[in-house]
């Protein structure tokens, strides 16, 4: 039999070339504007970091085609670069939606908005509907789940990967979608994509402190993907078994451990359906404890001289990643977001856990630091089957003993956010660098997407 007729990335490709923007049902049509603009929100509110700022620096110094525009400005690059200068920024704020799947207290999932930049860089480029934009995401969540699915058993974190790494061959197959590749281009662009497009979970591993590098993880993916499917345009071509032949993708870096029934099956839900959006600018399974300290400060009015001691109880995978010492007293935001010592003192201390709460001289603030000394961190297995689930027991000065459990934080896909808030959370961030009516522009373009003949109208803002 044909190896690239029976490969696991021919039938991908298939998929790729079937899946299509009439077989969306109205709500998934909606949630692919919900999620851009959640996207949005998080790159713009990041355009004068330190990581905004340098990655767009050097895709301008490297000129070329101007093709895609990176979001904040008027500057426009190949369309690879942009999407590796917006994928920075959306990355930056760890304000972007999950997907993730739990096996006890072992974690298997992705960041999938970081997915939307490189799609919006080629669908401009492209000059792209936004019916195919829509697609477009609606796909790349869909392969994204797919690809974490089918990994249900160990995942590449495990092994020692960071998750971008499975990155590469969504971003191939959307690209490649975008750019009407043939079902053999995209299987190459799959295979060229994958032999390149790998990360080391040092990233974002237990015992090392974070660093800017941890913005770029799947962003610098993306590029790889995107260059995939331009070569895979010309002729080039890959290996056609990357995902299960010898030395491929899931011997290599899986162990040969990976369900391919499953990640080839119909979906029994819409992916778009199952992400979860986050209300708080922190990581993702912080968000059940930390609201939960948010509600109990407001509620009984605590100030941080109040406070005689925090215990905060979280999923054993929450404790291992975020209550790991080396994060107890961060001095960047790329540590700082995902310490909970310092998450719950912040939280204390200024009742909101928002991009404003990450600044140098909050690093060092003597408050917090003293309060970061009167946090401890503990797992409860019990909580391991809810993913977001947070308990946090207050002690106050005056023998008052206080208690919230939340499993299911704003944002949760059990919990979303409305539109309101997603407007709110866009205008939180988008304010502080545009004025009202540039931000109204985007927010109606974004929700009348499927009605734009060019994906332009919405960068061009």
């Amino acid at each position: 039999m044909d190896t690239q007729t029976a490969s696991v990335s021919r039938k991908l490709a298939q998929h790729t070339e079937d899946f299509s923007y009439t077989a969306l049902s109205d709500r998934e049509i909606h949630a692919a504007k919900r999620v851009l603009l959640d996207m949005l929100a998080c790159a713009i509110g990041a355009h004068k970091s330190d990581t905004g700022r340098i990655v767009r620096s050097v895709m301008e110094e490297q000129g070329g085609v101007r093709e895609s525009t990176m979001i904040g400005s008027r500057i426009k690059v190949p369309c690879a670069n942009a999407a590796l200068a917006n994928g920075a920024m959306a990355r930056y704020l760890d304000y972007n939606d999950t997907y993730f799947r739990m096996n006890g207290p072992l974690r298997f999932g992705l960041h999938p908005n970081e997915l939307i930049p490189s799609t919006l860089a080629v669908g401009e480029r492209q000059h792209a509907t936004g019916k195919d934009v829509i697609t477009a995401i609606a796909l790349a969540y869909d392969l994204a789940e797919r690809l974490i699915d089918g990994s249900f058993s160990q995942s590449v974190e495990q092994r020692g990967f960071h998750y971008s790494s499975m990155s590469s061959f969504v971003v191939a197959l959307c690209a490649g979608r975008l750019l009407g590749l043939s079902t053999e281009q995209l299987a190459d662009a799959m295979g060229i994509a994958g032999v390149h497009g790998l990360t080391l979970n040092i990233i974002d591993a237990q015992g090392e402190p974070y660093n800017m590098t941890k913005n770029i993880g799947l962003p610098q993916v993306a590029q790889i993907g995107i260059m995939a499917a331009l070569l895979a345009q010309k002729g080039f071509t890959g290996p056609a078994r990357i995902i299960e032949g010898n030395k491929g993708f899931v011997q290599t870096v899986l162990g040969g451990v990976y369900d391919l029934e499953v990640l080839l099956a119909p979906r029994s839900q819409p992916a778009l359906l199952e992400v979860h959006q986050k209300n708080l600018a922190a990581e993702h399974t912080t968000q059940g404890a930390l609201n939960a300290v948010l509600e109990l400060v407001k509620e009984h009015d605590l100030k941080p001289q109040d406070i005689e001691s925090v215990k905060i109880e979280a999923t054993t995978r929450t404790a291992n990643h975020t209550g790991d010492y080396v994060k107890r007293f961060p001095t960047d935001k790329e540590t700082a977001d995902h310490s909970l010592y310092y998450l719950t003192a912040i939280a204390i201390v200024d009742r909101v856990v928002g991009p404003g709460q990450y600044t140098a001289d909050r690093f060092t603030n003597p408050v917090v630091l003293d309060l970061i000394d009167k946090v401890t961190v503990e797992a409860n297995t019990d909580l391991d089957g809810f993913v977001f689930a947070g308990i946090a027991h207050i002690s106050t000065k005056d023998g008052g003993k206080l208690t919230r459990r939340i499993d299911y934080p704003k944002g949760n896909s059990l919990n979303p956010m409305t539109d309101e808030e997603l407007v709110k959370k866009f205008e939180g961030t988008a304010l502080q660098f545009l004025d009202k009516d540039q931000s109204e522009r985007i927010i109606n373009c974004v929700f009348g997407l499927d009605q734009l003949g060019d994906i332009g109208e919405l960068t061009a803002n």
